[in-house]
Formats: structure tokens, sequence, C-alpha cells
């Protein structure tokens, strides 16, 4: 009787054992599931890195660092663009407005194509979308904004127009349709299709870096 006893014991301390480690192990599943809904992943960290832009007013800009500290949602576009660039722009400024409190939150539509978008003409381009003051429109030296795009992972090729191929400055470019966005110190944290993404995608990422 005393030997049946004791096996039913080790039986029941096993059992019991086997329900704890369950447990255990579905609580750190839980805890890490949530952490990865929560915060979403480090897609690239360009936070020491240092890139010397211009702005639309020609002021000067370093490239993360004068953004940290802030969230960013980053495009890239160029003001010759015949289509789906201004369909990023309008998307930028949707994500914008569906955005309750945009306090520490800046918008940068950074140009593929430098030699043509000077300030003034960045300048132009904002004024005529009416962008806000949260909107930096970013272009500088062909050679920094290229070397930018490149690390990045944007692509942005010329491609000469056939009827026009004899004038070096008729061109078009064939680019990435991306937009990033980077938290406070400096890493892109989610990355969509610029043109398509629904605002409310990206507003929720964004307030989870909050």
């Amino acid at each position: 009787m005393n030997r049946v006893k004791s096996t039913l014991k080790i039986h029941a301390n096993k059992s019991t054992m086997k329900s704890t480690f369950t447990t255990f192990c579905s609580a750190l599943l839980l805890t890490a599931l949530l952490a990865s809904c929560s915060n979403p992943n480090v897609i690239k960290d360009i936070g020491d890195s240092s890139y010397q832009l211009l702005n639309s007013d020609s002021t000067a800009v370093d490239f993360p660092g004068d953004y940290s500290g802030q969230i960013s949602v980053i495009s890239f576009i160029y003001t010759h663009c015949p289509d789906v660039c201004p369909v990023i722009t309008a998307n930028m400024k949707n994500i914008q407005s569906q955005l309750d409190d945009t306090t520490n939150v800046r918008f940068i539509e950074i140009s593929f194509d430098p030699e043509r978008d000077t300030p003034s003409v960045m300048a132009d381009y904002k004024k005529l979308y009416q962008l806000n003051d949260q909107f930096s429109m970013l272009t500088g030296n062909p050679t920094e904004v290229d070397s930018l795009l490149s690390h990045l992972n944007i692509v942005a090729q010329k491609v000469q127009v056939d009827s026009v191929r004899q004038d070096s400055t008729q061109y078009m470019m064939k680019h990435s349709n991306t937009i990033y966005l980077m938290d406070q110190q400096g890493r892109i944290r989610a990355e969509y299709p610029a043109n398509l993404v629904p605002p409310e995608h990206v507003v929720e990422d964004l307030q989870t870096l909050r």
C-alpha cells in the first residue's frame, strides 16, 4: 500500500512539474509575442551615420543627426516625376492628418534627383503641395545624396527619354517606392509601399515608438 502511495505521489509531482513548465513556457512565448507586436524590429540602424544635405530653405542639415529625439516618416521623390511621386507626397500628408498629436514627429522627403532638385525647386514643390513646416524637403550634393540612398537600399537610376536622347537634362528616374519609419535614435523600424500603404497603418506603428 505504501508503495502504491509513493508511486502515485511521484506521478503527481511529475504532473505538477510538467504543468508548471508548460505554464512558464507559455508565459515566455506570450511576452515575446507582445514585445514583437508593440515594438517593430530594427531594419537598419543609421544613427551613427552623417550625411550633409540641404533643406528647401538652403539651410544645412545633418541627416539623421538633426532629427535625433524625434520620430521621422521618410519618403523619396523627385519633382519632375509625372506619376507616383505626387501620390507619395499626398499619402505623407494623409499620414500627418491622421495623427491626433504630431508633437516630435517630422516628415522628410528626400530627392532622388539632386542635380535638378535644388533647394529652390524643392521649395516650390513644397509650396505647390501645401506642405507645412513639419516637412523637410531634402536635397544636396549628388554624391552625398547617392551615398545616402545606397545606404538606405533605395534605388534611383536615370532613364533617358528616347525622343530627347541628345538632351542630357531630359530624363526620368527609375526609383524605389518606399516610406520608412525612423525612431528617435536614427533606427529604421518599418518599411511601407509609399503610394499604397493605408495611412492608419503607419500611424499605428508610429504610436508604438512613442
